[in-house]
């Protein structure tokens, strides 16, 4: 079995997370293998749960359920619960990948215990949006570098995020994977004040003070991923790691929390 478990984790968490973008810090912390290469067809279904941030910067966190779906077809394309429709290729140690997601809602009140916080009332809610997510990396024995970009497509105005990261393999057996992930967001002016950003209006209704932003980085982040493989069908993957924001995401007054732990864990099944 490919232990896809990792990534799609990790990336079932950023969708709970509302994290306007796919690009996190977390995402470094896959160091399992990669899914399955375009010279294979795979399908991996999976339930699991996560502990995350009611929103980036939030004060309080939640339990969300994380549903898992990923096909990959030997052509290279792949549809996914949590990457979207796109395709991938691989050459050598080079993987490219380019996809069409949706992501980037924010509510700004409680609608359920999954979604919205009522510590954003009067911001009004940012709807989400089709995004182009790309992203490629290169693996140098047990280190991998690699960096992505989220552009937003149907809502320009929410503006664009790159991230950077490296994750190295500490370990690597038949039945457990375990690595380290580290990386760093960079996100565009427009992005920064859509999901940081207090304007006149929003100031009068919410009674946050106005507040500017610029481009710059958002965030850093790390995370230990492990991998542990039940047979040739089922498989269990975790995910623990901290997000810390910076920059104005930081100085931003709905920032409640600037370090904000992340937990994740899911089970898998390979057909």
């Amino acid at each position: 079995m490919k232990p896809v478990a990792i990534t799609l984790a990790v990336l079932s968490a950023l969708s709970a997370l509302s994290i306007p973008c796919h690009a996190d810090p977390l995402a470094a912390g896959n160091t399992a293998e990669r899914p399955a290469a375009a010279s294979e067809d795979s399908l991996h279904v999976g339930v699991g749960m996560a502990y995350v941030p009611e929103y980036t910067g939030s004060k309080k966190s939640h339990v969300v359920p994380l549903p898992i779906f990923e096909r990959t077809f030997s052509n290279g394309i792949f549809i996914s619960s949590t990457r979207g429709l796109g395709i991938q290729t691989t050459q050598d140690n080079l993987q490219l990948s380019a996809a069409l997601s949706y992501g980037g809602a924010r509510a700004d009140h409680k609608r359920n215990i999954f979604e919205g916080s009522d510590a954003l009332k009067g911001m009004g809610d940012i709807d989400g949006a089709a995004q182009a997510v790309l992203s490629a990396s290169y693996r140098f024995d047990a280190l991998s570098v690699s960096l992505g970009t989220t552009q937003n497509l149907s809502q320009r105005s929410h503006g664009n995020t790159y991230t950077l990261g490296s994750s190295l393999q500490l370990l690597a057996t038949a039945s457990d994977q375990l690595g380290l992930g580290v990386s760093a967001e960079y996100a565009d002016r427009k992005h920064v004040q859509t999901y940081f950003g207090v304007t006149p209006e929003q100031s009068l209704r919410s009674g946050y003070h106005s507040f500017s932003t610029k481009a710059g980085f958002t965030s850093v982040g790390a995370a230990v991923s492990w991998n542990h493989v039940i047979d040739k069908q089922w498989s269990v993957h975790t995910v623990a790691g901290l997000k810390t924001l910076t920059g104005d995401a930081a100085d931003s007054p709905l920032t409640k929390r600037r370090t904000a732990p992340i937990l994740l864990t899911g089970l898998i099944y390979a057909f």
